[in-house]
């Protein structure tokens, strides 16, 4: 059997796309590699890629043996031993090892120690953002003015709020460190801390005559700029602080935009190591939806006296794209802090901080924050419980809650057929007739009710249930779905538009004010309360929002969530994806499908293959 013809089955059942096949064939083609283990390699490589990995793991891979549904071996789907294998690639002018000097030829696939086989621009970005990371390690140079500061904390952080222990010393942290990361579950507090964090930060540059000039707020869609910049507004507001007089900004930016994106150089930004960002400080939310790429190119932009601060949950779904950087920066943080920072902020916050057992000197580790208290779920009513167990891969736990009732419920649901009468039900009552009302009061019917789906494609995915959903509210008078365009059409924007300033992730309506008045496309301005409209012509990549993939919801929250699961188990359906959909809400959840698909989704965990964690932290990460 060639090599061609060993690519192609694998492809034929569905191991491997066509476009791995004709990679791999192509760098066979450029290195006149005809080897099948080397060209095998590359096809595994760039599938690792498409499902979100950095690199192929290739000595669990190898010797596998491929089986169809009755378990019966696939004839030719055998992957050589990882002895034969390693000698293959070490072989092929296709591979370089991952030790190799700076000075070596660089060559398509990297092959590191540990049997990590990457495409070279992948190992190239995770080696750049490792050493990025590490250079931040060491605080920064500048002293505390003790008497202000300690004025400071108790004003921010009163000692009478047991509640806010964590915050304090997050914001602490931030306060003495270059990189912080901050992570929590919704309602944990996180832009009200980093609100916090500002003003005490800046508070104590003006103390000791350093006034820091310019702070960036960023977030990797534009729905997430949105509500990082509402926060910051809203807790200063409550905090009677003049945003301007501590040169707070109080509206965030797309990562794109504030690198400096350029429509002929997709790839690269204005903004990298040569020409950094201005800003002083740079803080970004939802850090757990930047992939690998954008990561070490914003992290490099950075300038590195700055200050860099990233806020996300751990927990929550990884990028779409390569990469799981949130978790793989916790990988090794353990519990703890060195001894020189726990002396330093120890009496200012207020608790006795914990020493690291693996980590004493300075490092990484004291940058780590995980806030654990979440002020946004009442736990009577169900959303928090679930959310722990769920994290926690308790799927008894997670049945137990879902079977008290509450704000929170498992549906059964047996068929497409048992579906489409349940969500029916519901999308009547809680959308209503979305051609009525203003274009402000149908967007905020929206927020409060969202279907969210695992899948994108099929009866249970997102473009089925849409198509469901809009068919359901035509038969019941509610809507006039013809063509593309019509009244209460819900849209979401797909990919980044520069031009009408709408980015991937802003929901819109479809609406027109009155009888005579034409179709509109609205969507929230960057300034609360206010509208920005446009033809519906000019929108950007665009698809109807009746319901969102959870990858889509990410950054975004709303009253009630209802969550559709698939038939039957599926990759894409883990602990995380489960996780993100239940946070979205914060009053009330409904779970549309089986208890043995939720109990495998509960249980089956997200891997990604990276070595950004080894690089971080040696060994003991994992």
């Amino acid at each position: 059997m060639t090599s061609a013809t060993r690519l192609e089955r694998f492809v034929e059942h569905g191991v491997l796309s066509a476009f791995d096949r004709e990679l791999a064939l192509a760098l066979g083609e450029l290195a006149n590699e005809r080897s099948e283990a080397a060209l095998l390699a590359a096809a595994f490589a760039s599938a690792a890629v498409q499902a979100g990995h950095t690199c192929v793991d290739l000595w669990r891979l190898a010797g596998r043996r491929f089986v169809n549904a009755d378990g019966e071996s696939l004839d030719g789907l055998t992957l050589p031993s990882a002895e034969a294998w390693k000698d293959e690639l070490m072989a092929s002018p296709l591979v370089m090892p991952g030790d190799a000097p700076a000075e070596a030829e660089p060559r398509p696939l990297v092959l590191d120690a540990r049997g990590r086989l990457y495409l070279k621009r992948y190992f190239d970005y995770e080696a750049a953002l490792a050493e990025a990371l590490l250079a931040r390690r060491d605080p920064p140079a500048e002293t505390l003015e003790p008497v202000a500061l300690a004025q400071s904390i108790e004003r921010l952080f009163p000692a009478s709020d047991a509640r806010g222990a964590l915050q304090r010393v997050a914001a602490l942290v931030f306060l003495r460190r270059r990189l912080t990361v901050i992570s929590g579950g919704p309602g944990t507090g996180k832009t009200y801390t980093v609100a916090k964090a500002l003003v005490l930060l800046q508070e104590q540059a003006l103390a000791t005559g350093r006034p820091l000039h310019r702070i960036l707020l960023a977030a990797p869609t534009g729905k997430a700029a949105q509500r990082l910049g509402d926060a910051i507004r809203d807790t200063l507001a409550s905090l009677a602080v003049e945003p301007e007089r501590l040169a707070i900004p109080t509206q965030a930016s797309t990562l794109h935009r504030a690198l400096g994106f350029q429509a002929s150089k997709p790839t690269r930004f204005r903004r990298d190591a040569r020409h950094p960002l201005p800003e002083d400080v740079v803080v970004v939310d939802e850090a757990s939806m930047v992939d690998l790429a954008l990561m070490t190119k914003l992290v490099r932009a950075v300038r590195p006296d700055a200050r860099l601060l990233l806020l996300g949950d751990k927990d929550q779904l990884a990028s779409v794209e390569a990469g799981a950087i949130l978790s793989d920066i916790y990988a090794g943080a353990g519990q703890g802090v060195s001894r020189a920072l726990r002396r330093e902020i120890g009496d200012f916050a207020g608790m006795r901080l914990p020493e690291a057992s693996a980590h004493t000197e300075p490092g990484l580790q004291d940058g780590m924050v995980h806030l654990t208290e979440s002020h946004r779920f009442d736990d009577d009513g169900g959303i928090a419980a679930l959310a722990r167990a769920v994290n926690a891969g308790d799927g008894p736990a997670a049945l137990e809650v879902l079977g008290r009732g509450g704000a929170v419920s498992l549906v059964p649901v047996a068929g497409r057929r048992e579906l489409e009468e349940v969500l029916g039900a519901l999308v009547a009552e809680k959308l209503g007739d979305l051609r009525e009302g203003s274009p402000a009061e149908r967007l905020a019917r929206l927020d409060r009710f969202r279907v969210l789906a695992a899948h994108r494609r099929g009866p249970f995915g997102v473009a089925g249930l849409n198509a469901f959903v809009a068919a359901a509210l035509g038969r019941c008078g509610r809507l006039e779905p013809r063509g593309s365009f019509y009244d209460g059409r819900p849209v979401i924007v797909v990919a980044n538009d520069y031009d009408s300033g709408l980015f991937n992730g802003d929901v819109g309506v479809l609406a027109s004010v009155s009888a005579s008045a034409p179709l509109r496309a609205w969507f929230r301005g960057e300034t609360t309360g206010a509208l920005r409209e446009l033809s519906p012509a000019r929108l950007p990549q665009h698809e109807t929002a009746f319901a969102l993939s959870v990858h889509k919801s990410q950054g975004s929250e709303c009253s009630e969530v209802v969550f559709v699961l698939p038939e039957r188990p599926s990759p894409v359906l883990t602990r995380e994806l489960v996780y993100t959909a239940v946070t979205r809400a914060r009053k009330k959840v409904t779970i549309l499908g089986s208890e043995s698909v939720l109990r495998h989704a509960v249980a089956t965990r997200v891997e990604r293959a990276s070595g950004l964690a080894d690089r971080l932290w040696g060994t003991e990460a994992r």
